[in-house]
């Protein structure tokens, strides 16, 4: 049985633009541990987003091979993309994706009626206690703060229990000070029932919490330049950043 989340091995992505294509991902590696918290840094428009898009199965490799809990989504049709989406992966986005017609029990509960389950009223109250949001379980997300909007997401992508959470700026919406409060519900949680995270950040302070800091430049994670263990910090962050020139 693998030691990984998620394994990704001479991934390239592509897209077409008129008769060009134009090189997303090149010959990506990249591999995330059962359990770990890992941040990926790097500047806009080198492919990160686009990297959280293919694990998670809404858009495919040009070419390469993907793992996500030891199943090979490489190959697998859209509809088992889904399928591996709605029961293991959870997804936090920087702009909440909340549905504002619905309370925030009824958008927490919205993962198991996408997968045509009844909700596990237990597992959402759990959430809904861990997350401290027992006061706004009857509010739309247009009577919430934006702190509170996206502590109602983390508790959308956990509620299921999924294998690895891919959260994409999840703080970039937010102030400084509940920036910090919103990460460190998530990376609590994450470490709590053993889940592994995948961060997309430009804040080195919320990738100062991970186990691993990876950099990506031109589509590809720089394998020989990371951060791990006792090295990472916000310091050392700033110093690789200031490196790599991003």
């Amino acid at each position: 049985m693998t030691d990984f989340a998620v394994e990704l091995a001479n991934a390239h992505k592509q897209y077409k633009l008129g008769t060009q294509n134009v090189p997303v991902l090149n010959a990506l590696q990249f591999c995330l541990k059962k359990g770990e918290i890992c941040a990926v840094m790097g500047p806009s428009g080198v492919g990160k987003s686009t990297l959280l898009n293919i694990i998670s199965g809404l858009e495919t490799l040009s070419s390469g091979e993907l793992y996500v809990s030891g199943r090979d989504l490489s190959a697998a049709s859209e509809r088992e993309r889904t399928l591996m989406r709605r029961n293991k992966i959870g997804v936090i986005y920087q702009f909440f994706n909340l549905v504002p017609n619905l309370t925030v029990r009824e958008n927490i509960e919205l993962p198991y009626l996408i997968n045509e389950e009844y909700p596990d009223s237990k597992a959402v109250n759990a959430c809904v206690d861990l997350l401290g949001l027992q006061s706004r379980i009857e509010h739309y997300p247009s009577q919430l703060s934006g702190g509170e909007q996206q502590l109602v997401t983390i508790a959308r992508a956990i509620v299921r229990s999924p294998h690895v959470i891919l959260a994409d700026e999840p703080t970039g919406n937010l102030n400084v000070a509940t920036g910090r409060r919103v990460m460190k519900k998530l990376v609590d949680l994450t470490r709590e029932r053993g889940t592994s995270l995948l961060l997309v950040t430009h804040n080195p302070e919320d990738a100062a919490l991970a186990d691993r800091v990876v950099f990506m430049i031109d589509g590809a994670i720089n394998e020989s330049v990371y951060l791990e263990g006792a090295d990472v910090s916000i310091s050392a962050i700033h110093d690789k950043l200031s490196s790599l020139e991003i």
